[in-house]
């Protein structure tokens, strides 16, 4: 009798969890996308998608991310930024966003946290609303609006890794949860002199 009831409730968790995992098809077509820092878009142009550039910094004029790489070296002035661009996203749809940066012993350093939001305004125009949020107060709101001819959106965060934070070398970690799932954990590495 309780063997029955332990795989009735394995049986049923189960197919929660199925029904769950299957509500979201954005998160599944980027989740499927791979986990390393890629600097291409995904073969399908048409597939939801996400994509992770670590650079040292971003050109004021060009907007050219430059620096790009997964050892970064720490020195007086230096900081390692990313660049999270979310493509073919769907209009109408929120979008919550966490960009969570990792120290070497796996304990979370510093956090980004966005409601995203991408309205089509008119053909081929598109408006996106990005709320980012304080997670320790979370009535704190700063909001941009951004315009754009494509359904997509860009997030960015930076890690300072100056001297003077005194930050251990090692491997870090940048991970990306959508709708408070994971979907990436991008590795990078902090060398000193």
């Amino acid at each position: 009798m309780k063997f029955r009831k332990t795989l009735a409730g394995l049986g049923i968790g189960l197919i929660l969890l199925a029904l769950g995992a299957c509500t979201d098809s954005d998160f599944r077509q980027a989740h499927a996308t791979p986990t390393t820092t890629s600097l291409t878009a995904a073969a399908d142009s048409t597939a939801f998608g996400v994509d992770v550039t670590l650079c040292r910094k971003i050109g004021r004029k060009t907007g050219r991310r430059i620096g790009v790489g997964t050892s970064f070296r720490m020195s007086e002035k230096s900081r390692v930024q990313a660049m999270v661009d979310f493509t073919n996203v769907t209009a109408g749809k929120d979008y919550t966003v966490h960009l969570v940066w990792i120290r070497p012993d796996g304990r979370e350093m510093y956090r980004r946290f966005a409601e995203v939001r991408q309205e089509a305004v008119a053909a081929e125009t598109f408006r996106t609303v990005v709320r980012w949020l304080d997670a320790e107060d979370l009535h704190k709101v700063r909001a941009d609006t951004l315009a754009g001819a494509a359904p997509q959106f860009t997030l960015d965060s930076r890690l300072n890794t100056s001297l003077s934070k005194q930050r251990e070398p090692g491997e870090y970690l940048l991970r990306v949860y959508l709708d408070r799932r994971l979907l990436r954990e991008d590795p990078f590495t902090l060398t000193q002199d």
